[in-house]
């Protein structure tokens, strides 16, 4: 996704967290997403997916088709496309799509990203 847009203006979280009794920090792959675009983060206290948990109700309309479920009180293997109006002030504003599983929805990702760069609305 990011090797087929290299010049598009684009910041990237990734959040990590360990969901599975594997999962570890030490066990994180380098490799994984190496473009400079993108920022790490690793969140012991999974955090960032317990919120956006919390807040399902109130992104339910950016979901994008074929997300799955999921159980825990956690939102993990998802992604959150936010466009260049977005603010992150108390919280965030401007979600233009968000999927689940990152791979079941890949397209609809892709979709998202490119809409960012031809200034549509996806």
């Amino acid at each position: 996704m990011l090797k087929g847009n290299p010049d598009q203006d684009l910041r990237v979280y990734a959040i990590w967290f360990a969901m599975y009794p594997n999962d570890a920090r030490d066990q994180w792959p380098a490799e994984a997403m190496p473009d400079p675009r993108v920022k790490h983060y690793w969140d012991d206290g999974k955090l960032v997916g317990r919120w956006y948990a919390d807040r399902l109700s109130d992104i339910q309309g950016q979901m994008a088709p074929g997300s799955k479920g999921f159980e825990a009180p956690v939102l993990w293997d998802a992604y959150l496309v936010y466009g260049p109006e977005s603010r992150w002030d108390a919280a965030p504003t401007g979600l233009r799509r968000w999927g689940r599983t990152v791979l079941a929805t890949r397209d609809a990702l892709r979709e998202a990203v490119e809409s960012l760069g031809s200034g549509t609305s996806n």
